[in-house]
């Protein structure tokens, strides 16, 4: 890991899931301090609720484009895995055509919204920060995924990667490859 090369590859591999599980670590710790400072101490805070809160929406919108990477959403891989191995490739890259479409619109709205969070002054009601910061993970999240979608198939196309995990193929794991 002494080389950029090295560096590059793994922050490309494990960045999504790194940020992801920081935020899952705050959250829980915030978490469990307002119950504690509530219950225990009867002096509870507004401020940790309010990080706890965007630690989990980033993590979320971080999460959907490292199980994309993965191959790890949820797909309908029964219904795709009764068609024969070229039916079962054409269904899976259709699926993926038409979620790559949708995400990219997503990623345009959520760029949309963004800008209009630059424009006008949204503040969050406890921290008083301003709300574009919080609500870039949508573009964050979504492009990333749109991204690792593109990476999926270049993959696929480059390096022989399976679309799907083999233990999610079932029979059509040729078809999968190519």
């Amino acid at each position: 890991m002494s080389d950029r090369g090295g560096v590059w590859a793994w922050l490309e591999r494990h960045i999504e899931e790194v940020i992801a599980g920081v935020c899952v670590v705050v959250m829980t710790v915030l978490v469990f301090f307002q119950v504690v400072m509530r219950y225990v101490f009867h002096k509870p805070t507004s401020w940790s609720d309010e990080i706890a809160i965007y630690a989990m929406v980033w993590s979320v919108y971080l999460s959907m484009s490292w199980a994309v990477r993965e191959r790890a959403h949820i797909r309908v891989m029964n219904l795709i895995n009764l068609f024969p191995g070229k039916m079962a490739l054409g269904l899976t890259m259709f699926s993926d055509a038409v979620w790559f479409l949708f995400s990219l619109f997503l990623t345009y709205q959520a760029v949309q919204l963004e800008v209009s969070m630059w424009e006008l002054r949204f503040e969050s009601p406890v921290l008083g920060i301003a709300q574009k910061w919080p609500y870039l993970c949508l573009v964050v999240g979504f492009s990333l995924m749109s991204l690792r979608l593109i990476q999926v198939y270049y993959r696929w196309i480059r390096f022989d990667e399976p679309l799907v995990p083999a233990e999610g193929t079932h029979g059509t794991e040729d078809a999968m490859h190519g």
